[in-house]
């Protein structure tokens, strides 16, 4: 044998002992994750959430909006013991006919919690009676960039409004403002007591300290029961009456063409109904539009941002903070369509549909 055919079939035997060795160490981290994503998705079809969503997890992890309201509800599930029941995305009637929806609502001995799910990043400002509330977002080179949007207190104040209407009954209802993990709380002036403000990891504390707080159940077994009963219909209501009310919303957005980085403008009047758990939402994790415009975007020309005398309230990309603004699909299907796309795309990808 010839040094050459050697020096190959050495090769060739080192080959096949470096793939055997090789090859578990790749396949570890896949069986890892594996598991870890089969135990996730086992934990997540016997909650609350998935009872009454009937969402797939892997649908609710790829929606930040969604996903934030199951992470609530996570570290909420353990007052479940003491008797507490959940409902989610619960369409409120109001008296003109529309409705508000509500995040993720929690029925206890103590009365009912309702929160309002934020997934914002950046630095938070506000104070309870200052209509805009301010997020302060890094813009590079020490630079910041400042975004408004509705003061959550009012929106949940009105979801608690209507609830109450709803429920005709005097039942206690404490409003908690849960923000994501993501956003830094920096500057709140709070002065009502029945009402929190917080980031998410805080959220089951805060609750804890509520309770230990009222010392006499607010509400028995039997009552419990019967109120989830009543507002159980409202949290499985059909994608006509989920379009309907998404519908209600736009019908009360201004629809002008936008200059870049202008954001398009909402009136104050459905404020409340806009924030990103109002409207579906679609996170896009795809490497560009998503298959469905398959569309080159273009930024409406002529455009002109819409003044209704301090009566105004910018959409907001619930993904990254920014500005949503109205563009059209050039081609594809969808040619000729509009939909609301970040302002801050190609970095960040979301869209909503109109």
């Amino acid at each position: 044998m010839s040094t050459q055919e050697q020096l190959q079939q050495l090769f060739a035997s080192l080959s096949q002992l470096l793939s055997i060795f090789f090859k578990p160490i790749i396949l570890i981290p896949i069986i890892i994750t594996t598991i870890v994503l089969v135990l996730k998705n086992k934990e997540y079809k016997s909650s609350a959430y998935y009872k009454i969503t009937k969402l797939p997890y892997y649908s609710v992890k790829r929606n930040i909006g969604r996903y934030g309201e199951y992470l609530t509800y996570k570290h909420l599930k353990n007052f479940e013991a003491n008797g507490a029941r959940f409902l989610f995305n619960l369409y409120i009637p109001k008296e003109s006919g529309e409705t508000t929806e509500i995040d993720v609502l929690m029925i206890c001995p103590k009365g009912i919690f309702v929160f309002e799910s934020k997934n914002y990043s950046g630095w938070i400002f506000g104070n309870e009676s200052q209509k805009n509330w301010y997020q302060t977002l890094p813009n590079g080179k020490g630079r910041s960039h400042k975004e408004q949007f509705y003061n959550p207190i009012m929106q949940n104040r009105s979801h608690i409004k209507h609830l109450k209407a709803l429920v005709d009954k005097e039942v206690p209802m404490r409003s908690i403002i849960v923000f994501s993990d993501r956003c830094t709380l920096k500057s709140l002036q709070i002065n009502s007591n029945d009402i929190n403000v917080i980031n998410r990891h805080n959220v089951a504390s805060v609750v804890s300290d509520i309770y230990n707080r009222i010392s006499e159940d607010l509400l028995n077994e039997s009552d419990i029961t019967n109120l989830y009963n009543k507002l159980y219909p409202y949290s499985q209501v059909d994608s006509f009456a989920k379009a309907q009310h998404i519908e209600n919303i736009q019908s009360n957005i201004k629809l002008p063409t936008t200059k870049p980085n202008t954001p398009t403008v909402v009136s104050t009047t459905q404020a409340e109904e806009f924030p990103q758990t109002a409207v579906t939402e679609q996170i896009n994790t795809a490497n560009d539009i998503p298959a469905q415009t398959n569309a080159v975007i273009t930024q409406e020309k002529d455009s002109k941002p819409v003044k209704q005398e301090d009566k105004s309230q910018a959409l907001k990309c619930p993904k990254c903070g920014g500005s949503l603004v109205l563009r059209t699909a050039t081609r594809g299907a969808n040619a000729g369509n509009q939909f609301y796309g970040c302002s801050n795309y190609p970095k960040c990808k979301y869209i909503l549909n109109i």
